[in-house]
């Protein structure tokens, strides 16, 4: 795999997974809230849908390189994820997941990658199913263990933290609205995935959505890189057309 695509990938991956705000204009104490009110407010975010579409500049700076471009995806829930990302304007990175395959083009290469989608999740460590990709994707906050849940709240953020499987999550709540701020999520390697998020604006139907994410990943052992997407456009159970085919002349990797 190439480090540009795992990138991507990775930021399609968490590029939803929050709503927030600017930094509100407020006065005086914040409201009160209970510990199960908090918890609850990540439950709540989650709901149900069927297509997501979207559009990004995003910008990437890792110890390989430093490039920017647009990013599209289109996803169909229990089916399939499409991500095509342009540099300049021309297609650089194809990619199509299911819950059984990917493919992967690069059309600066003229070359392609495929295999069976456990492959992939294995090959970058990812401790996700498809069917968890695609929620997190689209907005679904991964709970954790009610079990293993603890709260603190302090004036200027109220953090949330526990587990889901091999994951270890600390969400940050605005103590005046409980919208998410930020999410550390670190995995069995102790690898870190460290979410802003910023400029929301009313999506119809499901309220407010962030349009600016900023992200620090993992890039190997001992080094991270940057991701910054900036949303254009978001559509929600609005159907388009999935186009992929592989040319006949690439070479596969």
């Amino acid at each position: 795999m190439k480090p540009y695509f795992l990138l991507v990938l990775l930021g399609s991956i968490f590029l939803l997974s929050a709503c927030n705000t600017k930094k509100l204009l407020v006065s005086g104490p914040a409201p009160i809230y209970s510990d199960s009110e908090i918890v609850q407010s990540l439950e709540d975010r989650n709901v149900s849908w069927d297509w997501l579409i979207s559009k990004a500049g995003i910008n990437i700076d890792s110890p390989s390189e430093k490039v920017g471009g647009t990013m599209y995806l289109r996803m169909k829930q229990d089916s399939v994820i499409w991500v095509m990302v342009k540099k300049f304007g021309v297609e650089a990175v194809r990619a199509q997941l299911t819950p059984d395959s990917f493919q992967i083009i690069y059309r600066l290469d003229r070359s392609f990658d495929e295999g069976r989608i456990e492959d992939l999740m294995y090959h970058y460590k990812l401790d996700l199913g498809f069917e968890d990709m695609q929620q997190m994707m689209f907005g679904n906050v991964m709970l954790p263990d009610s079990a293993h849940t603890k709260v603190k709240q302090t004036e200027s953020e109220h953090l949330v933290s526990g587990v889901s499987g091999d994951l270890k999550m600390t969400y940050s709540l605005d103590p005046y609205h409980l919208l998410l701020n930020r999410i550390v999520i670190n995995d069995s390697r102790n690898r870190n995935v460290d979410i802003e998020y910023l400029d929301y604006r009313e999506v119809e139907d499901f309220g407010k959505i962030p349009f600016e994410r900023r992200y620090i990943l993992p890039y190997s052992e001992d080094e991270t890189a940057s991701l910054k997407l900036e949303f254009k456009d978001f559509e929600i159970n609005k159907p388009r057309a999935i186009k992929f085919s592989i040319p006949s002349h690439y070479e596969k990797l």
